[in-house]
């Protein structure tokens, strides 16, 4: 007699095998990229929001500060005024600190090259070099962020893995609202679904961001 066999779709939360206690892993989430978003999928954070560069009244240099035109504002990035200031003077260049609105310094950037962490941004040099003090102000507004598929060989912050979609969500039409398990979680590594043809150095780099939010894959 033959048998039937029967196949068994996904459950929402199937992939936990532990999480922090009154749900705290999980947090309301939009689900965004026109696709139909499975539990246990990998997803990235899309931001959504506007960056202003201003120069500070009497900076001496006159080199340009400009804004990454196809992703200024990144997934991590805050509301509000980062602050970028000249930290070391040099011939036809310098180093500039930058701090985040709550006046966390993230990092340092040389003159020429990209800063990308929060925001993304380009300093040039100038025909006056810049000194000790010369700032800039960058003004960000978050207007939404959502989450997609992780994207390991993206450049706009989605390949950074932000956490897991816990449930059913089909996002083909539009965006729809649904949960992710964002921190604090062990998962069942065989149950997640990764971007078809990741290599295995991005599927390591993948469960290191992962790892960074205290979801750790068994």
């Amino acid at each position: 007699m033959a048998q039937t066999p029967l196949l068994e779709n996904r459950h929402d939360g199937g992939f936990l095998v532990s999480e922090a206690r009154g749900h705290r892993s999980r947090d309301p989430m939009t689900f965004s990229g026109a696709v139909k978003h499975l539990p246990g999928e990998v997803v990235a954070k899309k931001a959504g929001g506007t960056a202003a560069a201003a120069a500070k009244a009497g900076n001496t240099g006159n080199g340009a500060f400009t804004l990454d035109a196809t992703t200024p504002v990144l997934p991590n990035a805050q509301a509000g005024i980062y602050v970028v200031r000249c930290t070391a003077a040099a011939a036809n260049s310098g180093t500039f600190r930058v701090f985040d609105p709550t006046g966390d310094v993230i990092g340092d950037v040389v003159v020429g090259q990209t800063f990308s962490d929060g925001i993304k941004f380009a300093i040039a040099d100038g025909a006056t070099d810049f000194v000790v003090g010369d700032e800039f102000d960058v003004t960000v507004s978050l207007l939404s962020a959502s989450l997609v598929p992780l994207n390991p060989t993206a450049t706009d912050g989605t390949q950074i893995a932000a956490g897991i979609g816990f449930g059913t969500y089909d996002a083909t039409l539009a965006d729809v609202p649904g949960l992710a398990v964002v921190r604090d979680a062990e998962v069942n590594g065989g149950e997640l679904i990764w971007p078809a043809g990741i290599t295995t150095a991005q599927l390591n780099a993948a469960k290191g961001q992962l790892a960074a939010l205290g979801i750790i894959t068994r």
